[in-house]
């Protein structure tokens, strides 16, 4: 199905918040949506970057190899978020792995069109710089606060991260909207499956969580925040 942006309602999509109308009928014209089903590989690490994606529904994680075959996840994206510019500049090789958590319906905009959009938009052009700056930060703060966080405060940045993407479930506020698999909660976390199930036991224990099969209900959110040294 072609998602128009002229008259797209994901009011916090970059293309539909800073575009002007001019553009949003041209970047229709261009742009593909492909339906992935959960586990889809969207583009991967080492692939030349062809364009750019906005997420127009789903979950997705992104991911990027290490010490040969570890694989950490550097990101989680949702609706309205953008894919794929961590490739862009020097070599334009994407350094990254997006996987679909669940069915997902993604937009590629062609990277010329992207360019001449950037070009054109003057408010697109300035809030890619912003939004560049800012993911820069987090990576830095994030960087150095698990360089000396405990297994326990590496486990609470996940679950925040994860609450963070995906929110709370719509008519249960506690209860995380969607919970990666413990596996992918250790690879967000850069530790290990063991050490994640110790550390959601022991968080259970304390009534700071509850876990419900797979899922991660949040009994007492301060308190994690706090963990992770949030602000």
């Amino acid at each position: 199905m072609e998602r128009k942006c002229e008259s797209c309602n994901h009011y916090n999509c970059f293309i539909n918040k800073y575009c002007s109308t001019e553009w949003k009928p041209l970047i229709t014209h261009y742009k593909t949506s492909t339906d992935y089903p959960a586990g889809a590989t969207i583009f991967s690490e080492g692939n030349p970057v062809l364009g750019i994606y906005q997420i127009y529904s789903g979950k997705i994680k992104v991911v990027t190899s290490f010490n040969g075959d570890k694989e950490r996840i550097v990101q989680l994206a949702a609706s309205e978020q953008m894919l794929g510019h961590r490739g862009l500049g020097g070599n334009m090789i994407y350094p990254v792995t997006a996987v679909t958590f669940e069915s997902s319906q993604v937009s590629f905009i062609p990277i010329d069109v992207f360019y001449k959009a950037i070009r054109a938009n003057t408010d697109l052009a300035f809030q890619m710089m912003m939004y560049y700056a800012n993911e820069l930060k987090a990576s830095e703060k994030r960087m150095k606060m698990m360089a000396s966080s405990t297994a326990s405060e590496k486990v609470a940045v996940s679950i925040m991260t994860i609450i963070d993407a995906f929110g709370f479930n719509k008519t249960d506020k506690t209860l995380l909207e969607f919970t990666p698999t413990r596996k992918d909660i250790a690879s967000i976390a850069g530790t290990t499956y063991e050490t994640v199930i110790r550390v959601l036991s022991n968080l259970e224990k304390s009534k700071i969580i509850k876990l419900e099969g797979k899922t991660i209900r949040v009994l007492n959110l301060n308190y994690l925040k706090t963990l992770c040294k949030a602000d």
